[in-house]
């Protein structure tokens, strides 16, 4: 993990997120309300992010300009998105798939139900842990 995302609180991380994920530059009062944080607190956080160069001032607002990688997180548009869940839909695929040639062969077997169970259960482990992670950062 990058030093820069380590020197970060959850509150920054949060304010950085929000930034990231925004198309238009933001103020401190716009952050503080969507955050539903102190306006000093957010006022704060942003002069931090300000000095380690990953936000700027640009008009009226503040914009991210330089993306730093969070660990377990992938970049879709302008939306960060867990990794897990990602991957629980690799799951769902298979499961849906097995699910398909079970009902279509109209043969059940020990190894079909044994893959459905499995696939099914990474699936859903996958998809909770997803959503937990997506929660610690979750903005509004």
């Amino acid at each position: 993990m990058s030093a820069q995302v380590e020197d970060l609180s959850r509150t920054a991380l949060k304010i950085y997120v929000y930034l990231l994920e925004s198309k238009d530059p933001r103020g401190v009062r716009d952050i503080a309300r969507s955050l539903d944080m102190p306006v000093s607190s957010v006022y704060y956080h942003l002069k931090r992010l300000e000095d380690l160069g990953v936000i700027g001032k640009r008009g009226d607002g503040y914009v991210v300009v330089k993306i730093i990688p969070l660990e377990g997180y992938v970049f879709l548009g302008r939306k960060l998105m867990p990794r897990l869940l990602i991957y629980s839909l690799f799951f769902l695929g298979v499961s849906l798939s097995q699910a398909y040639a079970v009902i279509v062969d109209r043969s059940i077997t020990s190894d079909k139900i044994l893959l459905l169970v499995l696939s099914i259960v990474a699936f859903i482990l996958f998809f909770l842990e997803g959503l937990n992670m997506r929660s610690k950062l979750k903005v509004s």
